[in-house]
């Protein structure tokens, strides 16, 4: 895989003779799925925030769409939960794999990025139908879910001005990020003081110290006393944060 950059360009909904719809939509691309969330009504001339929520190692997407699901309506924000091709996201996959090979399902990937190929794909479905705000996406991510996060959100910082991570693992530096002076996403980590597969000595202060070194705006929260599972906070108090900030436009 050489790079994460998503190719995919923010556009105004287009004008459809048929009624978008909202509540809970799914977006499906080959043997790939997406949940995404409305909220109840779309009011003409508002933009929208949009959340990506990515699951950890063995697909928990079912799980975070009962979990997300309400968040929608309640932020009035889009969420989007995707199911990775593999049983947890391509750039890890791959990495452990050495060549691609088929899905559970026994599908056989496009590329050697299928679960950045579904992304695209569905941004723009999503940006094409729905009045998505350029300067409020964010990425969330749960364990290799968040090393994914944290990985393709300073790849792509013209896409997300955020990302929320509980227990990244890992950061991947892409060749953009390493050769290019671009901006970096705000960044709000989250760690278990006690996690059993994730020493916190190593890895979250490890991550910190990666994170400010390059330069990023962090909010680097401890969990005192929690093990290799999101605290019962964290989902609250990370939205919190995303919502409360202004994020003016980009220069």
């Amino acid at each position: 895989m050489k790079t994460l950059e998503l190719k995919v360009r923010h556009q105004a909904p287009e004008t459809v003779d048929f009624e978008v719809p909202t509540g809970w939509v799914w977006i499906e691309q080959g043997g790939q799925r997406a949940a995404l969330f409305t909220p109840d009504e779309i009011e003409d001339g508002r933009t929208y925030p949009l959340v990506t929520v990515l699951h950890g190692a063995g697909r928990q997407d079912e799980m975070l769409i009962k979990g997300w699901k309400h968040e929608a309506q309640q932020r009035q924000a889009f969420i989007l939960v995707p199911r990775s091709f593999y049983m947890t996201w391509d750039l890890i996959a791959m990495g452990m794999q050495g060549a691609a090979g088929a899905s559970p399902e026994g599908d056989e990937p496009a590329s050697d990025r299928p679960d950045l190929d579904f992304l695209e794909y569905a941004y723009d479905l999503v940006y094409r139908r729905y009045p998505i705000d350029a300067e409020r996406q964010a990425l969330v991510g749960y364990s290799d879910g968040a090393s994914y996060a944290v990985s393709v959100g300073l790849a792509n910082p013209d896409v997300f001005r955020a990302v929320m991570a509980w227990a990244a693992g890992f950061l991947a530096l892409d060749e953009r990020v390493a050769s290019e002076d671009i901006p970096r996403p705000h960044m709000y980590v989250e760690y278990g003081t006690h996690d059993e597969l994730f020493p916190f000595e190593q890895v979250a202060l490890g991550m910190k110290k990666q994170l400010e070194d390059l330069g990023c705006e962090l909010d680097f929260n401890v969990d005192e006393g929690g093990r290799h599972w999101p605290s019962s906070t964290f989902q609250d108090e990370a939205l919190d944060w995303f919502f409360s900030e202004p994020w003016q436009p980009r220069s």
